[in-house]
C-alpha cells in the first residue's frame, strides 16, 4: 500500500539521535535505582541492550518505504522506548516516544493517530503506574504526551510547508514550461514567415528568369550575351535566396522540448533526472509538444510522490513515424493489477485524441515505466 514519503532529512535523524545518547548517558552512567517491577532482573545489561539496539532500529526505520514496514518500525521502537521506561524507577526513556510517534503521524490518519497517541502514553501511564510507582504518574505523562504533541504539530506544520512548497514549485515549473512553449510557437511563426518569405522570393526571381528566357527564344534581336548573363545573375541570386531559406526552415524544423522538460523537473530538485533526447526528436505541432509535456509531469509526479523513486530516466525519439517518450524510474514500481488514475486516464486520452497512445508496467529494474507517443504528421 503506498505511504506518504517520511521527512527524511537528515538533520531530523540527527536530532533522533542526539536524544538517544542523551537517554544512553543517563542510563549507561549509572548507578540507577530499578523498577519494583524489574528488581530481580539484571537491569543493567537489559537496558544496555535495549538502547544499543533502538539507535539501528531507528535509523533502519527512516530507511523503509513501505507503509505496513514503517508502521512497524514505529511500534518496535515504542516498544523499545516503553522497555527502557519499566527498568528503572527514574529515567527520562519515555522521551524516545516522541521518535515512533513523529513517524505514526507521517502514516496515520487523524482518527488512526489520535488511538496510537492514546495507546502509546496509556502504555507509559501503565508502565509508570506498575513498575515505577511514582507519586504523580499523571504529571510524568502529560509531560511527555505534551512532548509528543508538539512534535505532531510540528511535522504537520512542516507538512504542510513542504506541500505549499512543491505546489509553488510545480506552478513555477508550469510557468517555465509555458514560456518555453510560447518561445517555440514564437519560432513556429517564424518558419511560417520564412515559408512565405521563399514564395515570394522564389516566385519574383523565377518570374524574371523565365521572361528573359522567353525573351531570347521569341525575340532573336536582342543582346543574348547580356541577357544570358542577367539570367546567370538571377539564378545565383535565386540559389542564395534559397539557402538561406531553407537554412533558417531547418533551424526551426519543429518544437524543442528540452528547455520545457527540463523546466517541468527543476520542480522536483530531489529527483536524479537522465534526460536523453535525439537530434531530430521534435514535436510537429503545439498540441502535440502539450501532450508529451503533460506526459512528462504526470512522470515526474508519479515518480516522487507515489513510486518514491531517486532517479528517473526519461527519453524522446524518433521511432518511425512516430515521436516516442518513455519513462523509468528507480522507485517501487507498479503493483500487481495497477488501474489507471485520473492522471494517467487524462495522460492516455490526451495522446489518443492526437492518434498516440500510451502503456505503462514494471521496469527491467523493478521501478516504474511508462511509454507514450504520438504521430509526427
Amino acid at each position: 500500500m503506498r505511504s506518504p514519503p517520511p521527512l527524511r532529512y537528515p538533520a531530523a535523524v540527527l536530532a533522533g539521535l542526539l536524544a538517544w545518547a542523551a537517554v544512553g548517558l543517563e542510563l549507561w552512567s549509572g548507578p540507577v535505582q530499578a523498577s519494583g517491577f524489574a528488581a530481580a532482573w539484571p537491569v543493567p545489561a537489559l537496558a544496555r541492550g535495549l538502547h544499543l539496539l533502538f539507535a539501528p532500529a531507528f535509523v533502519l526505520s527512516w530507511r523503509l518505504r513501505e507503509r505496513r514496514a514503517r508502521l512497524a518500525a514505529a511500534s518496535g521502537l515504542t516498544v523499545l522506548a516503553l522497555g527502557l521506561a519499566a527498568l528503572y524507577r527514574y529515567n527520562s526513556a519515555a522521551a524516545l516516544l516522541i521518535l515512533p510517534m513523529i513517524e505514526f503521524a507521517a502514516l496515520l490518519g487523524p482518527r488512526a493517530l489520535a488511538a496510537a497517541f492514546a495507546l502509546s502514553n496509556a502504555a507509559l501511564f501503565g508502565v509508570v503506574w506498575l513498575a515505577r510507582e511514582m507519586d504523580a504518574p499523571w504529571t510524568y505523562v502529560g509531560v511527555h504526551a505534551a512532548l509528543q504533541a508538539f512534535a505532531i504539530l510540528l511535522l504537520r506544520s512542516a507538512r504542510r510547508t513542504e506541500r505549499a512548497h512543491q505546489a509553488l514549485a510545480q506552478s513555477h515549473a508550469d510557468l517555465l514550461a509555458a514560456r518555453g512553449m510560447l518561445a517555440e510557437a514564437a519560432r513556429s511563426e517564424e518558419r511560417l514567415r520564412l515559408s512565405r518569405e521563399l514564395h515570394d522570393v522564389a516566385g519574383h526571381k523565377l518570374t524574371a528568369l523565365r521572361l528573359n528566357l522567353s525573351a531570347l527564344q521569341y525575340h532573336p534581336g536582342l543582346d543574348r550575351e547580356q541577357t544570358l548573363t542577367r539570367c546567370s545573375q538571377l539564378s545565383a541570386e535565386l540559389l542564395d535566396d534559397l539557402r538561406a531559406v531553407v537554412q533558417q526552415l531547418r533551424l526551426h524544423d519543429g518544437l524543442d522540448l528540452e528547455p520545457s522538460m527540463r523546466a517541468l523537473a527543476g520542480a522536483f530538485p530531489q529527483l536524479r533526472l537522465h534526460l536523453r533526447l535525439d537530434a531530430d526528436a521534435r514535436a510537429p505541432g503545439l498540441d502535440h509538444a502539450e501532450a508529451l509535456l503533460r506526459a512528462f509531469q504526470e512522470g515526474l509526479t508519479n515518480a516522487v510522490r507515489h513510486g518514491q523513486a531517486q532517479t528517473l530516466w526519461a527519453s524522446l525519439q524518433r521511432d518511425g513515424q512516430r515521436l516516442a517518450l518513455e519513462l523509468r524510474d528507480d522507485g517501487r514500481g507498479a503493483p500487481a493489477g495497477l488501474l489507471a488514475g485520473n492522471g494517467l486516464t487524462g495522460m492516455r486520452e490526451r495522446l489518443l485524441a492526437l492518434g498516440g497512445g500510451l502503456d505503462f508496467g514494471v521496469g527491467d529494474n523493478g521501478g516504474f515505466r511508462l511509454r507514450g507517443w504520438v504521430p509526427l504528421c
